[in-house]
């Protein structure tokens, strides 16, 4: 219903381009009316299912150590999302509460994004057919992650280097595979391609690669990559052939990308979403969870490439992609086995509603 009524507002934009349009005329309206209507959906919403059960846990084991103990006892998950729960409940609030503050720092992030674009509808439309797939099944720590990532590629291009260092770290810390989109850090949005000599980079390298170790001390890489490559995912399949259309469209019409300030972060992440489709084969959730973190260079595609070709017209194309857009959320909702998983409005043991029945017997081990 969201997605409909966002698609029909945005129709308009599609038979009428005068000045007085009302989807640029109202835009600052509609993209508030977007970013209020998905954080209140999203934030208090309820499911049961996929990573939100871990993240219930999760708060239930820290709200306890605190009730109990007086302290935040941290459960070494990244740390801008403890520091966000540990606030929660000093504040004495519930779940609910964490899941809101956060779809609103995401929606945000995503709004603003768009805004920065002309057809800003049309990357929402996107963001909705993915996220409801995808993020919207515990996007959490990792949407957070996105958030910060939209922001710092704002200031990336608009050589805000110091903002721009601030967010990508935020991001790392709130999802600690953010670190696949550190490489914009190095790169020059103008000038020559790099900010530095070559003795700094092997510094830098140096550098990642110890804090890296010190990430994965407790918990060993092998592990994590053991689990990742033993699960499939046949979406993931289709979603990185996806990207990777993305990635030849940039490279067959690069020309009109060429004078924009983000140019050499779409050059690179096209390089990646090409490479991530026969890579999904293989390690079909790796793929995908990467991905996510190429959303912004997705975005910008879509919402250029229309204005592109001569001989189809900007708005059958527009069509087309909201058409796939809607049926990629239709069909996922309605026939993914995982989205069985993914029950809104109908959580068994709802976080707010009554003390946890966990207390007693839960024993958090991962």
């Amino acid at each position: 219903m969201i997605f409909l009524t966002i698609s029909l507002i945005y129709s308009f934009y599609l038979y009428d381009h005068n000045e007085k349009n009302v989807v640029i005329k109202y835009k600052f309206t509609i993209s508030s009316f977007v970013f209020l209507l998905l954080t209140i959906t999203i934030g208090f919403r309820d499911a049961l299912g996929s990573d939100y059960g871990s993240y219930y846990l999760d708060f239930i084991y820290m709200n306890i150590s605190y009730l109990d103990n007086e302290i935040f006892k941290t459960q070494k998950l990244d740390l801008v999302y403890e520091y966000l729960s540990f606030l929660t409940i000093f504040l004495n609030l519930q779940l609910d509460f964490l899941n809101l503050l956060i779809a609103c720092i995401f929606i945000f992030s995503v709004v603003f994004f768009s805004n920065q674009e002309d057809d800003y509808l049309l990357i929402i439309l996107a963001f909705l057919s993915y996220h409801y797939l995808v993020l919207g099944m515990g996007y959490i720590r990792q949407g957070l992650s996105i958030s910060f990532l939209l922001i710092f590629i704002h200031f990336w291009r608009n050589e805000k280097n110091l903002l721009s260092w601030i967010f990508i770290i935020l991001a790392i810390m709130s999802h600690k595979f953010a670190i696949v989109s550190s490489f914009l850090i190095f790169l020059r949005p103008k000038g020559n391609w790099f900010y530095f000599n070559k003795y700094f980079y092997l510094l830098t390298l140096f550098i990642i690669s110890f804090i890296f170790f010190k990430i994965f001390e407790s918990k060993n890489i092998n592990d994590y990559f053991e689990v990742y490559s033993s699960e499939h995912s046949s979406g993931a399949i289709y979603r990185t052939l996806a990207g990777t259309i993305c990635g030849l469209l940039f490279f067959l019409k690069k020309s009109f990308f060429k004078k924009r300030l983000d140019y050499r972060y779409l050059y690179v992440s096209s390089t990646v979403l090409i490479l991530l489709f026969p890579a999904s084969f293989f390690y079909s959730t790796i793929s995908d969870r990467i991905l996510a973190y190429f959303l912004p260079c997705i975005f910008i595609i879509f919402c250029t490439i229309p204005n592109t070709f001569k001989i189809i017209r900007a708005s059958v194309i527009k069509f087309v992609l909201v058409s796939i857009f809607f049926s990629h959320l239709l069909i996922w909702s309605n026939f993914s086995s995982q989205s069985k998983l993914y029950v809104p409005y109908r959580m068994i043991d709802y976080p707010g509603a009554i003390e946890s029945p966990y207390k007693e017997f839960i024993r958090y081990c991962c």
